[in-house]
């Protein structure tokens, strides 16, 4: 049933979960990523009870279809699965979705703060980030993930109140990307406010400048090889990931 192709962009997702798990999005068993199947039938979806961390290829997903039943693989469906099915109905330029709960998206993502342009990251997003202000527990039915969908618009990442984050993109790179942007625009602004002195922001036209320039798919693709190669560095000195929370 896997094809090379299939094959080769499974691994690709998996190396995405390690990935985001070395750039602070593990959280024991929780957290997930998927691919859009080629050939139209759903979603493959990391399987459940394993961390981002560990997960390794092709057999580490199970293939669901659009209301959440398995076609194919031995894991365990997330719970989540909504949150996937339903961002990829709703926009077909959509190929690859995570749900983390990254420390800092998690924290901003109880407050009302908007999320600045303060540095670089934070102007990939235009200088804020829509907020889901519906349940703070799980995304398990379909009609809740059309309510985050709603939220989403069109956009690529959404706040979870109380609970995580919501990322997607055309490709694993522009996904990817963007879901460590946004841990570390989380970051930056937490630590600025904390220390108490004066925020400063870009003009608000300058802010969109950069996100029409930094979050552009073949900019943020291109970036997404660099974490690639940082993490094959890591792994290839550490053997595999040991996650620093969670």
């Amino acid at each position: 049933m896997l094809d090379e192709k299939l094959k080769r962009a499974l691994m690709d997702i998996a190396v995405g979960c390690r990935a985001l798990a070395l750039y602070g999005h593990e959280d024991k068993s929780l957290g997930h990523l998927s691919l859009r199947d080629p050939e139209g039938r759903g979603v493959w979806l990391k399987r459940a009870g394993v961390g981002l961390a560990e997960i390794e290829g092709p057999d580490d997903f199970t293939l669901i279809d659009f209301d959440g039943n398995k076609l194919f693989g031995s894991g365990v469906v997330h719970m989540e699965w909504p949150i996937h099915t339903e961002v990829m109905i709703a926009r077909p330029e959509i190929n690859v979705v995570g749900h983390t709960h990254p420390f800092y998206g998690c924290l901003f993502a109880a407050t009302e703060e908007p999320l600045r342009g303060i540095g670089h990251e934070g102007c990939y997003f235009g200088g804020d980030v829509p907020r889901y202000r519906g349940t703070s527990y799980l995304i398990d039915t379909q009609q809740l993930g059309r309510d985050l969908v709603a939220a989403l618009s069109t956009r690529k990442a959404v706040f979870m109140n109380n609970h995580g984050v919501v990322f997607c993109g055309e490709s694993m790179g522009v996904a990817g990307t963007l879901g460590i942007a946004l841990e570390k625009a989380c970051r930056q602004q937490i630590t600025l406010a904390s220390t108490g002195y004066q925020m400063i922001e870009p003009p608000r036209e300058e802010v969109l400048m950069k996100e029409s320039k930094l979050a552009r798919i073949s900019t943020l693709d291109r970036f997404w090889e660099y974490y690639v190669r940082m993490l094959h560095r890591y792994e290839d000195v550490h053997g595999k990931i040991v996650p620093l929370q969670g």
